[in-house]
């Protein structure tokens, strides 16, 4: 079966899962079994890659960031500084609209794999008093919470492209500047502008509040600034070190500066953390590193890149490589990773090497529509599982707004070009 057939199947057994409510990693571990099937692999090479996934170095430490992304989340809420900073932020911010995508687009500058799960609570108490559905919450704390990262110098997939492409990461933040404010247009038109039709949203009235209720913000300041230092540290002085590590250390710095303003018992913050599933999160987690080993395995990008044209097309695949790995996996590491060596490559070898600048551009913005539209980015999921909304049935509202990249990604390329 060729490869563009095998995963529109394998694509569709995996909604049906989802739709069927055989749980998020159970559908993804299936559809997974199902691509090996298909590519030819036998049910013990698929065995085979489960250890080999699981025990990776990118699946170990993004089970770590997420154990302690939720740790920290579950401190906040349960020492009441999470609802005092909101509440300071409420009496300073007139407009519903700015103050609901606030927060993800503040957590967002955070490089955290599953950071939605972190903005989540925060997204559900500023829309307290809102006509909102938990569909539109669950789509507003997605999108916004990824306004940044197709030009945010600290994600580690522009950093990944930049090192593919051997350019500086600001070469990479001054060609895609405009990500992010095309996000923020997107969110605004196909998402709050409809919510807000649907429900009645007046401003807020501006109310004084104490100082004191901004200082309960101050965890998350260390959250996001030891975050950001840490990282420009760790690629200084540290350059072997993957620099996620900066993330984990700044996490924890976080959860205790919270504790020490708020001497917060431990037994509020494990009864919070329970409330979080992080069992749950983790094994969602686990599956798609076993179906990004899979897909690996399968030679799944290669057989595409043959079936579509292969040097000739470099244009063509610099849209669909890395749209079909982004939707697949979820995962911009998979997509800049698996498929930018084959465009750049490709580039080279057929003499376009002076096209490498706009095939990044194109190859960022398509992965970056494929991941957004994805059932299995991570983010979503877990939005979607915090909101209690069914992830087959609020993907349509996600995956046209995502498409929307392409175009532009096209435009950029033909400007570049």
């Amino acid at each position: 079966m060729p490869a563009t057939l095998t995963l529109a199947f394998v694509f569709a057994v995996l909604l049906g899962g989802i739709r069927l409510r055989l749980g998020l990693a159970t559908s993804i571990v299936g559809a997974s079994f199902i691509l090996a099937m298909l590519r030819g692999l036998s049910w013990l090479q698929w065995l085979g890659a489960l250890p080999a996934a699981l025990l990776s170095r990118q699946a170990v430490l993004l089970a770590v960031m997420i154990t302690v992304i939720l740790a920290f989340s579950s401190v906040y809420a349960a020492s009441g500084q999470s609802a005092r900073f909101l509440a300071a932020v409420r009496g300073r911010i007139a407009s519903p609209e700015l103050l609901v995508t606030f927060f993800p687009a503040l957590i967002g500058l955070l490089p955290m794999p599953g950071g939605a799960i972190f903005s989540a609570p925060m997204v559900a108490q500023a829309a307290a008093g809102l006509d909102l559905s938990p569909e539109d919450q669950s789509l507003i704390n997605y999108w916004f919470r990824h306004v940044w990262e197709l030009a945010w110098p600290l994600y580690p997939g522009i950093i990944l492209a930049a090192s593919l492409a051997q350019a500086p990461v600001t070469e990479v933040m001054a060609l895609m500047w405009p990500g992010p404010m095309v996000a923020m247009a997107l969110g605004w038109w196909w998402i709050l502008r409809p919510a807000r039709a649907r429900g009645q949203w007046g401003r807020f009235a501006q109310e004084g509040t104490p100082v004191s209720g901004l200082l309960d913000g101050l965890p998350l300041v260390v959250a996001i600034g030891g975050a950001v230092v840490g990282e420009w540290g760790c690629a200084r002085l540290f350059p072997h070190l993957p620099m996620e590590w900066a993330v984990v250390v700044a996490m924890v710095a976080a959860a205790v500066v919270s504790l020490v303003r708020s001497q917060a018992q431990w037994r509020l913050a494990l009864q919070e953390a329970a409330k979080n599933n992080i069992l749950g999160l983790l094994a969602v987690v686990a599956a798609v590193f076993v179906f990004k080993e899979v897909l690996t395995r399968g030679q799944v990008v290669n057989a595409l890149a043959a079936e579509l044209g292969g040097g000739e097309a470099v244009a063509l695949l610099a849209v669909v490589l890395p749209f079909a790995v982004g939707s697949i996996s979820g995962i911009t590491m998979a997509f800049v990773g698996a498929t930018f060596p084959l465009l750049f490559g490709l580039a080279v070898s057929t003499g376009q090497q002076a096209q490498i600048p706009a095939l990044l551009c194109l190859g960022l913005y398509s992965g970056f529509a494929g991941i957004m539209a994805s059932p299995m980015h991570i983010c979503y999921l877990v939005t979607c599982r915090y909101f209690r909304v069914d992830p087959a049935r609020l993907l349509p509202r996600i995956v046209l707004p995502s498409l929307m990249f392409i175009p532009v990604g096209l435009v950029s390329y033909l400007v570049l070009a």
